[in-house]
């Protein structure tokens, strides 16, 4: 029995491209269709290409691209240099480097340099170094520091929200803006753990506190509802460090409430230098000398009346040993003042 078979051509279609490409691709497709009728329609391609907000060399380039390639030629390109840096290392030094690290888990680079010389009496960089590690930990022939501390790897947070990254230089010019917030734990005798709340506007030194059982984004958000309470003045952002109790519920109920909130990067509690100096006063001059009840609602209702004695009776050497209120009634009237005049 003979089986013939049709030809290729009878049973494709040579014009569907069942590829699936990135969304940028369309996007770039649907703008040079776009020029291609505004041209057709008798716009100058000077116009045509500002109204569709494209370069006259990026057009060009999707056009070559799109000719000669189809649809994958939309596609963003590769920025990786033709010419990249080559290991100056040898695999020698590269093994001295991988068996003195093996024999000191826990050393960083420096101190491996050192022993490096001493033991082959061979200089070697520190960077080098360091760039021989970071090797190998990509290569899973060695392990990180932290790991051998029992840290976990931290994924890096996605600002696709309300919350935006802080921008180096971002600083406080009037009162309410980028009111400083944070927490901090605490133990009571008696009564265990609680989770001190603080905000500090950086202007006028004014704090609010609240204490919580748990630190979580639901006690976060209505810390923030607090916070609207007790400021004197209308709240025109915040900043926060990069904790969990700060996304969430808490992200949401600050983007209902219209107020920029943003994000410090990790590690970086100087620049939330008022916030911090506040939980310290709080640790010492109110937590370590509570001597009343042990209990939340107590604790709660003490921590309110010291908030109103760090703001109206409390002198600050930051505000020339004005209290909070007072400082926020002085640059107040010389505002108006400025404005009348």
């Amino acid at each position: 029995m003979q089986i013939i078979y049709p030809r290729k051509e009878l049973y494709q279609i040579k014009s569907i491209d069942e590829t699936d490409y990135s969304k940028i691709v369309w996007q770039r497709k649907e703008k040079i269709d776009k020029i291609k009728l505004l041209l057709a329609e008798g716009c100058t391609e000077d116009v045509a290409l500002q109204a569709m907000n494209v370069a006259r060399s990026t057009y060009y380039r999707w056009k070559k691209n799109y000719k000669n390639i189809g649809l994958a030629g939309l596609e963003d390109e590769s920025r990786r240099p033709n010419s990249t840096r080559k290991s100056t290392w040898t695999y020698e030094i590269e093994q001295r480097v991988y068996h003195l690290r093996k024999k000191f888990p826990l050393w960083g680079k420096a101190k491996i340099a050192v022993m490096y010389k001493r033991q082959f009496t061979e200089k070697i960089s520190v960077s080098t170094v360091g760039r021989i590690i970071k090797k190998l930990i990509g290569q899973n022939k060695i392990m990180p520091v932290r790991f051998m501390y029992g840290k976990k790897d931290t994924k890096r947070r996605i600002f696709n929200g309300h919350a935006q990254r802080w921008k180096v230089g971002m600083k406080a010019y009037k009162p309410g803006e980028l009111i400083q917030v944070d927490h901090m734990t605490i133990t009571i005798p008696g009564f265990g753990q609680i989770k001190h709340f603080n905000a500090v506007c950086p202007i006028t030194k004014y704090a609010v506190y609240q204490a919580y059982k748990e630190a979580n984004c639901r006690n976060a958000a209505d810390f923030l509802e607090h916070m609207k309470k007790e400021f004197p003045f209308p709240i025109q952002s915040i900043q926060v460090d990069g904790g969990s109790e700060f996304m969430g519920d808490f992200e949401k109920a600050v983007a209902m409430s219209n107020i920029p909130l943003w994000v410090l990067p990790p590690r970086m509690p100087e620049y939330n230098c008022n916030v911090e100096r506040g939980n310290g006063t709080a640790k010492y001059e109110f937590y370590w000398q509570y001597n009343a009840q042990p209990n939340l609602h107590m604790i709660k209702k003490n921590l309110q009346k010291f908030a109103l004695f760090y703001n109206t009776v409390r002198t600050h050497q930051g505000i020339g040993l004005l209290t909070p209120t007072q400082f926020y009634e002085v640059i107040s009237n010389e505002a108006l003042q400025s404005h009348m005049s």
